[in-house]
């Protein structure tokens, strides 16, 4: 039943060009389907247009016109907006507006008639796709492309205007009008967050373009559309979002901080999010581990459901409001071959080599997404291995128990995980939008794979069910990445492609833009919009802060050493990472302030806190990380097919652990106690730090202040562990293992399943070896740190 889109969209724009409905169509014909080819259940909105009449409007002019001389970068315009009394807002510069029976239409193609994709009476999915039939070849060939960096020139109001305080084009953008006509983008990832000042200006400037240039041209008028990544608005990292999430029982708070970041993004002119990033940590090597929500698999799909909703306004899919969430990276790029990350060739391979732990595991979360709406899906660059490594997959939704099947390409360029698992298995029907591919990540395809040129490339990405992807610009960021504007063109001309596989893609990046409202009005008020930050700015600071304090979590508390409430105590700081420069003035401070006599010498110190924060493995490494805390780990290099070379390579996670555990002996022995902070993004094995300190606390980037107030009584500790801390080394050792005809290095706990489900696909031997007995980590309290775990004060 879900696949009924797909195809009906095809079906819609094969009756769209028997009608006429082609590319810059400017006859005004109503080119409604027929009835049994609806490719929605929903009735069309009332009230419905006949579609056998063109409706009489009446023209509005356009409430600028450039005057001779001026060019439309001399002056940002005061859009103009027309209230519809039941319907959206119509916002516009140099469009005309059309007005038939009192309502307000955007004429979008400036024919002064009134198109089915200008009308919004019109269903949406209609509207979509006559809006994309309406395009140039070279509208859709760009449409299927996003800018991957693009921001605003100034970072301070003072930066983007004049004497006058008026705002400068060229002050605001950091390139010309020449440059946009070259690079034709209408889709980018903005990369800075400006003031709200700032912010609209950029995007009505924009705006004030797309209508300009589609007047030059005689095409359709299409809105810029904004994608950012995650911004950060003072939360602790996703990780310690779940601590703090796990501790609650819910993740209320973060339907609530999601609602707050639409509201600012809307109002700054933001579309869309390139995130959450919702992978289940499950290898604990990985790199990216830090910026999941950890492995605790019901947590993260509730957090993805709220995001979902949040973000989107609701749960009923893109609506007036919503910012388009791209939840990633699918199907889960957490089951990583040894940790090797995606962004180079080494950490090409996922592999499942559990039975359907693809399915109870790694994609639980984006079904949680899915079924709440969410608009946007980005695969990852890594490809599932379809060799011997992988036990057989499958999975069972809506009553149907289907096999889930791997082509050997990435995941981007993947048929059987875009089209059969994400399309026609689990019904997604929102934008599926690719990450920026080069050379490197380009897995299956590239040299180290089947090879194909970069036109086979292009082709199969289209094919396989992409409708946008990551470029660079030309003119911007250069050209390089696999999948190129020229690239598209060509394979357009050549009929490796059709322009009926462009339209679909544009279909899916169009349909949100409608929902949205975005179509008809993507400008932006300034005065609403700097109303709207200036209200939610405190409200978002409070909810972080909160948020901070309730992502610490305890794990070891001898003798109650902690609260730390005495304040004659004389406290000794020191941290420790992997360049031996860790800056812990902003604690200090906070003690200090908090009343308590900071040392620098440890010989004097009554306590000792020492902070540990170590780096994993970097991304795109070809180095197996290492998990232990220390320096001058010797550690296996892999080639580019993830086989060892027979190298090593030395890796340091931190510097300086001697020193660490002088410190801690030292103030032990003179009667004091020792506090252990660990920066816990990863699943770091602690023997080197815990059995040195009385307390031991883990954070994930929480702010100083909250752990300040946390250690001393302000705040009782409720965070859980959203990871499993790994017992030693020898729990994820790899053995050389012949699978088929190759040799392959085999994890001794599996790499798809998350840390508190590995003993049970374990051999008995491996666990027994290790001194905690298990595959988790085991302190001198006799506590396990099992995600999930954490104490409070009086445990």
């Amino acid at each position: 039943m879900k696949r009924i889109l797909s195809i009906s969209l095809t079906l819609l724009l094969l009756v769209m060009l028997t009608i006429g409905l082609t590319a810059c169509n400017s006859d005004g014909i109503d080119p409604t389907p027929d009835p049994t080819q609806d490719p929605t259940p929903d009735p069309t909105p009332d009230p419905t247009p006949d579609p056998t009449e063109d409706p009489v409007a009446t023209y509005i002019s356009a409430p600028y016109t450039l005057a001779e001389g001026e060019t439309i970068d001399s002056k940002f315009l005061e859009p103009v907006f027309y209230e519809n009394e039941n319907g959206p807002t119509i916002g516009v510069t140099l469009l005309g507006v059309l007005e038939v029976d009192g309502m307000y239409f955007r004429d979008l193609n400036n024919n002064q008639k009134l198109d089915v994709f200008e009308d919004w009476r019109v269903d949406p999915v209609i509207r979509a796709v006559a809006m994309a039939a309406s395009l140039s070849d070279t509208q859709l060939t760009y449409n299927l492309l996003n800018n991957m960096s693009y921001s605003p020139r100034a970072t301070s109001v003072a930066a983007a205007v004049d004497e006058d305080d008026e705002p400068v084009w060229d002050k605001v953008f950091s390139n010309t009008i020449e440059d946009l006509n070259y690079a034709k983008f209408r889709n980018f990832v903005v990369r800075r967050n400006p003031p709200t000042e700032v912010a609209v200006w950029f995007n009505n400037g924009l705006e004030q373009y797309s209508e300009w240039d589609a007047i030059q041209r005689g095409e359709t008028a299409v809105p810029f559309m904004s994608f950012t990544n995650p911004i950060n608005h003072g939360m602790p990292s996703s990780e310690g979002v779940a601590a703090a999430a796990l501790g609650d029982g819910n993740a209320d708070f973060l339907l609530l901080d999601a609602q707050y970041d639409r509201e600012v993004m809307w109002a700054k002119g933001i579309d869309g999010i390139y995130g959450p990033q919702i992978e289940l940590v499950t290898d604990p090597r990985w790199s990216r581990n830090s910026s999941t929500y950890g492995e605790v698999v019901s947590i993260v799909e509730e957090i993805s459901r709220n995001l979902t909703a949040g973000y989107q306004n609701g749960i009923t899919g893109m609506v007036p409001g919503s910012v388009l969430l791209t939840v990633k990276h699918f199907p889960g790029d957490g089951a990583a071959y040894n940790g090797f990350e995606s962004h180079g060739n080494t950490g090409r391979y996922r592999v499942y080599q559990t039975e359907d732990s693809l399915a109870n595991y790694q994609l639980r979360p984006f079904i949680a997404a899915i079924e709440a709406g969410v608009a946007g899906i980005m695969p990852s660059y890594s490809m599932p291995s379809n060799d011997g490594r992988n036990a057989p997959q499958s999975i069972t939704y809506n009553g149907q128990t289907h096999n889930i099947l791997f082509d050997g390409y990435g995941n981007s360029f993947n048929v059987d995980i875009l089209q059969t698992l994400l399309r026609d298995i689990l019904g997604f029907e929102g934008l599926i939008n690719s990450d920026s591919i080069s050379n490197a990540n380009a897995h299956g395809v590239n040299e180290f794979g089947d090879d194909l040129t970069p036109l086979q490339q292009t082709v199969l990405f289209v094919k396989a069910g992409n409708n946008s992807g990551v470029f660079a610009a030309a003119g911007f960021m250069g050209a390089g990445m696999t999948v190129r504007p020229e690239l598209i063109a060509e394979a357009l001309a050549r009929d490796l492609i059709t322009r009926e596989d462009l339209q679909v893609a544009a279909y899916y990046r169009l349909h949100p833009r409608v929902l949205s409202g975005d179509l008809d009005n993507p400008y932006r008020d300034m005065e609403e919009s700097i109303e709207t930050v200036e209200h939610v700015t405190p409200l978002v600071a409070d909810l972080a802060a909160e948020t901070h304090l309730k992502s610490v979590v305890l794990l070891k508390n001898l003798q109650d050493t902690l609260p730390m409430v005495d304040k004659t105590e004389k406290i000794y700081v020191a941290g420790f990472n992997q360049r031996d420069n860790a800056n812990v003035n902003g604690f200090v401070t906070q003690l200090t302030e908090l009343g308590y006599t900071v040392v620098s010498d440890y010989n004097e110190a009554t306590v000792a806190y020492l902070r540990v924060s170590p780096t994993i493995a970097g991304q795109g490494s070809s180095t197996l990380a290492v998990l232990d805390l220390g320096e001058g780990f010797e550690t296996p290099v892999f080639d580019e097919v993830a086989q060892p070379t027979g190298e090593t390579a030395p890796i340091t996670t931190v510097a300086n652990m001697d020193k660490f555990q002088l410190v801690a002996n030292t103030v032990r022995a003179n009667g004091g106690k020792v506090i252990g902070e660990i920066v816990a993004g990863n699943p770091w094995i602690l023997t080197e730090m815990e059995p040195y300190v009385d307390a031991l606390v883990a954070t994930f980037s929480t702010s100083d202040t909250a752990i300040a107030t946390v250690i001393t009584g302000g705040y009782a500790p409720t965070g859980k562990m959203p990871i499993t801390m790994v017992a030693d080394a020898s729990v994820i050792a790899l053995v050389p293992t012949v699978v088929g005809e190759e040799n392959w290095e085999i994890c001794v706990s599996p790499n798809d399943v998350p840390g508190y489900d590995k003993e049970q696909y374990m051999d008995a031997a491996v666990l027994a070896a290790s001194p905690s007995g298990s595959y988790a980590y085991k302190d001198a309290s006799g506590n396990f740190y099992w995600s999930e775990f954490g104490l409070t004060y009086g445990d």
